[in-house]
């Protein structure tokens, strides 16, 4: 593991062991974050990418301009520095609004992570805006569905059972899973007793 990684504050520690299994497992093609803040998840994947040394574009999506739950702040120059730092040629930091940006989006996604503005009806337009563009042997990330279980979890647990399989881990403020992939599926809940 990465140490520079673990000294970055965020809610999202306690997934990366499961993040570097499934880039591992995978080997995923494209990755796509909604919501990057101060880096921890985005640098996790990027990381992974670069240590499996796979042919992986990573994409940040964030305004970095903060929300009303993370605190109104600019994370753009440390995350920046970071990636120049460590060298992740991988990861590619796109300024823009989720649904801009999925305007003109056309590249098939491995796996999407869902983690911006916590409200239902901000995280129902970015599952909304984005899945289309998920590979049927994809998958979707969402967190905090255990701590926002109003919002997030609501959400996560509306999704129609026909889109695939889901589950999700409560630790770490929790990281729901939804596939269409019953391999993967089984595999996960197998290794992660969930």
């Amino acid at each position: 593991m990465s140490d520079w990684i673990n000294q970055i504050i965020s809610a999202w520690t306690g997934h990366r062991e499961f993040a570097e299994w499934l880039v591992q497992t995978i080997k995923p093609k494209v990755i796509v974050e909604l919501g990057v803040d101060y880096g921890f998840s985005t640098f996790v994947f990027a990381n992974a990418i670069k240590s499996n040394q796979l042919d992986c574009k990573m994409y940040g999506i964030d305004l970095f301009q903060g929300d009303e739950h993370t605190g109104i702040r600019n994370t753009y120059d440390g995350v920046i520095e970071k990636k120049q730092l460590y060298n992740l040629d991988c990861l590619e930091i796109i300024v823009d609004d989720f649904e801009a940006v999925s305007k003109t989006w056309t590249t098939p996604i491995d796996i999407l992570h869902i983690d911006g503005l916590h409200t239902f009806e901000a995280v129902q337009a970015d599952y909304t805006n984005w899945h289309k563009f998920v590979k049927d042997d994809g998958i979707i990330l969402f967190h905090d569905v255990a701590a926002f279980r109003d919002t997030v979890g609501r959400f996560f647990n509306s999704i129609d059972d026909a889109y695939g399989f889901k589950t999700h881990f409560e630790h770490s403020a929790g990281l729901g899973i939804l596939t269409k992939n019953a391999e993967l599926f089984k595999m996960i809940k197998e290794k992660y007793n969930i």
